[in-house]
């Protein structure tokens, strides 16, 4: 089941981060890989904790895995933004942003390797049946 688990987040998480950067021309605050690092592992943890529903595809209900990473890809479009536009007038010190945006992706890149260390957590722990 691991594998085929695997194989269905993975189909998703392709999916989803296809829509989410084509579709939705959003930019994720990790970048195209981390964006779907973290929408294959909440798929596939998703897949394995929520309640088995609908259609069954080589005895594994493909539903949650789907449920799970539309789930993971709405409240990520919910915090992106757009790309600014460029301006020419400047009202901020350029040192004054730079400090800033580097503050913002210490805070972002953390947040990102504590959820993926949960999603391992939860699909291991799932798996060893605990």
């Amino acid at each position: 089941m691991l594998f085929v688990h695997f194989v269905f987040a993975l189909i998703v998480a392709l999916v989803m981060t296809g829509l989410f950067i084509a579709g939705l021309r959003l930019r994720s605050p990790w970048g195209a890989v981390g964006l779907f690092a973290v929408i294959f592992l909440f798929s596939w943890m998703g897949g394995i904790w929520l309640a088995p529903v609908g259609p069954v595809v080589f005895h594994v209900f493909w539903l949650p895995f789907l449920l799970a990473g539309l789930l993971a890809i709405l409240l990520i479009a919910a915090v992106s933004v757009p790309e600014p536009e460029e301006t020419t007038v400047e009202l901020v010190d350029a040192g004054e942003k730079k400090a800033e945006r580097r503050k913002s992706e210490r805070v972002l890149n953390l947040f990102f390797w504590f959820l993926v260390g949960f999603l391992l957590v939860a699909i291991t722990l799932r798996y060893l049946g605990i």
